[in-house]
């Protein structure tokens, strides 16, 4: 028979406890007591990934902080949110980056998502093409123009139908062109293709800066927040099935853990820090545009990952008024659409 292996004495039990408490408190957000994922292999679609707006998913992914969290992710991009939604709800992906606003609409469908992690809230801007509005009074002047989206259903598609609502016109008023993100946007704007554009960051600023776009609403700052939906909305946020949720809660908490993780690295991180780490063609060939719009969106950013209940109570009366299948939801909670439960259990230690 084998030797039962000898019991340490007191000075080895101690230093073989000390050991282990040393190698824990190396592995990343509580990483050490916490239950492997469900699925090690997780498909996450997202609508223009290079973008500024979902910047938190791609410092998760470049930092290693899904790797710690024991997660391979594949991140699929798309044109557009709405794209995104529809990768997720066709089964393609597990997970979505992508605007809170999309499961209080697929909730009204019978669609049950949930968010469960915000990395941010609605940060786009409206801005008008050069040449092409001799003056501007307000959304109704917007009437019968070609109006750039980076996907039509997606948030800035929503934005446009928002403003138009606000002055009693109706979504087939103007005409919608999807332009995607980024180089396709700017190129879309510049050569004359639309009259107006609502778009994210970081090809806002670079138009402006260039004097191809002059913005006339944004929900960036408070003020326009304000000015457009009353105050912020919470926005870019990892959604999924509720089924997918309440069968892989190991999984979800791993991609919380990382995404929390990296909004705290978010934090402190200069603009020179966040460029060495994203890929040099999410910059579009202009380095100090792209830190310009990392400045201007610094106070969009979430610190701890949570959905604020009155900011989801906000977006679903804000989209009540432009979309009619939401408006008809009178059963529809807006408490079903969002989850903090995995935020509240990320540990409290820093990135």
């Amino acid at each position: 028979m084998p030797r039962p292996a000898p019991i340490p004495n007191s000075r080895s039990r101690r230093e073989f406890i000390q050991a282990v408490a040393v190698g824990a408190a190396m592995l990343p957000l509580g990483r050490a007591l916490a239950a492997p994922p469900e699925k090690s292999k997780v498909v996450l679609s997202v609508g223009g990934r290079a973008t500024l707006y979902y910047l938190p998913l791609t410092l998760a992914e470049r930092l290693g902080y899904f790797r710690d969290e024991g997660l391979q992710v594949e991140v699929n991009d798309f044109p557009g949110g709405a794209k995104a939604l529809q990768a997720l709800i066709g089964g393609s992906a597990d997970v979505t980056a992508g605007g809170y606003e999309h499961t209080i609409q697929m909730h009204a469908k019978g669609q049950k998502l949930q968010g469960f992690v915000l990395q941010g809230n609605v940060a786009i801007s409206v801005g008008l093409t050069k040449g092409k509005f001799p003056a501007y009074a307000g959304p109704q002047d917007l009437k019968g123009r070609r109006i750039g989206v980076t996907a039509p259903g997606s948030s800035t598609h929503m934005m446009v139908n928002h403003l138009l609502a606000s002055v009693q016109l109706k979504p087939e008023d103007v005409a919608i062109v999807g332009v995607g993100t980024g180089a396709t946007a700017v190129s879309a704007v510049r050569s004359g293709q639309i009259d107006a554009l609502s778009s994210i960051e970081p090809a806002t600023v670079m138009l402006e800066r260039s004097g191809d776009l002059r913005v006339v609403h944004e929900s960036i700052t408070p003020a326009g927040s304000k000015a457009v939906f009353g105050g912020p909305l919470p926005s870019a946020c990892l959604y999924a099935k509720r089924a997918f949720i309440d069968e892989n809660p190991n999984t979800v908490q791993a991609l919380t853990n990382a995404m929390v993780r990296a909004l705290r690295w978010l934090q402190s991180a200069s603009a020179d820090q966040v460029q060495s780490v994203i890929p040099p063609e999410y910059m579009l060939g202009d380095k100090a545009a792209y830190a310009a719009a990392l400045t201007r969106l610094r106070p969009i950013y979430s610190t701890d990952g949570r959905i604020a209940p009155e900011g989801a109570q906000r977006f679903l009366q804000v989209t009540a008024t432009h979309d009619p299948s939401v408006r008809a939801a009178s059963a529809l909670r807006v408490e079903d659409t969002f989850t903090n439960t995995f935020v509240d259990k990320v540990p409290k230690r820093s990135a």
